[in-house]
């Protein structure tokens, strides 16, 4: 099961003296079935192999029609090819990935709200396609996820993101 670290555990406030983080990289653009739609800045300088795959699997289309599978007050989940069609509560969609275990990229990205990083199975270790977006700011996953980028359009779509809403589209935007 993919998981963060306990939820209770690492719910805190931001560290002193963080940076704004502004990503510079291609966007992506998440399309909800209900029209709705975030965009992602990614930054390929923060964690290169792992955006480079996220791009990837834009570009194949890999994230169409899956559904969110995780959604709670501080942060939501998807990435799941087994969300699709699987039981959400399933061991299929909760492990589910593309198939390409990634290395473990250490950034110094604060994790506050908007960040958008890769989950895997506990700290510091690689991920694969699942992604999660932080909700609020938690800075116990500091430097233990590989880094995405950050939501910089449409912040309130995904704060009311449902469980088992769904993508209809995630695309790199041209």
């Amino acid at each position: 099961m993919l998981s963060f670290i306990a939820a209770a555990a690492m719910l805190a406030g931001p560290q002193a003296g963080v940076q704004p983080y502004t990503p510079t990289g291609p966007k992506i653009v998440v399309t909800m079935t209900y029209g709705k739609s975030f965009e992602i800045t990614t930054d390929p300088k923060a964690s290169p192999k792992t955006v480079a795959h996220i791009l990837d699997l834009c570009n194949r289309k890999f994230y169409d029609r899956q559904r969110i599978h995780r959604v709670e007050s501080w942060v939501t989940q998807w990435g799941s090819p087994a969300s699709k069609t699987e039981d959400l509560k399933s061991d299929a969609v909760l492990s589910g990935v593309s198939g390409k275990q990634l290395p473990f990229e250490e950034s110094q990205i604060d994790f506050l709200e908007g960040v958008v990083g890769v989950a895997s199975t506990g700290l510091q270790v690689g991920g694969d396609s699942q992604l999660f977006i932080l909700k609020r700011d938690t800075e116990r996953l500091w430097r233990s996820y590989a880094v995405v980028g950050k939501v910089t359009k449409g912040m309130d779509v995904v704060r009311g993101i449902q469980w088992g809403d769904r993508i209809a589209t995630m695309r790199v935007a041209k």
